[in-house]
């Protein structure tokens, strides 16, 4: 090594160490100790058996509302495909404006437009189950 090489690491070192005295060095590396023992509290806090079983609680939870919304959409697919709302609305708007008819053969086909709106209904539920 060449002395002008040793001349720069020592000016190097000796600038180096100066700054780490320095009064901002010396608050920068108090608030990094600041946080390191506060990560090592919240680490110690997660690690306590209470906080792991309700970190995989809320988890479990977690999953279960996926599942929940998973299936919902499934369901709203089917209903939407099996054209089970359309039904449900025309018959419904279909006793409304007969309400007031004295029409049996009228009352009658809204009575088996319902027995087959339910059928519709066990079946979609019964596929739900599966």
């Amino acid at each position: 090594m060449m002395l002008k090489e040793i001349k720069e690491i020592s000016s190097d070192s000796v600038r180096l160490l100066t700054e780490f005295g320095s009064p901002g060095m010396i608050r920068s590396l108090q608030k990094i100790k600041e946080i390191v023992s506060i990560m090592q509290e919240i680490t110690e806090y997660i690690e306590e058996p209470r906080m792991a079983n309700s970190i995989e609680r809320m988890r479990t939870a977690s999953e279960a509302v996926q599942r929940a919304r998973a299936r919902l959409e499934t369901v709203a697919a089917l209903v939407n495909e099996t054209g089970l709302a359309n039904d449900t609305t025309n018959i419904a708007l279909s006793a409304k404006s007969r309400k007031n008819s004295e029409s049996n053969q009228n009352l009658d086909e809204m009575i088996n437009a319902f027995k087959d709106l339910g059928k519709s209904f066990k079946i979609l539920s019964d596929e739900l189950r599966r």
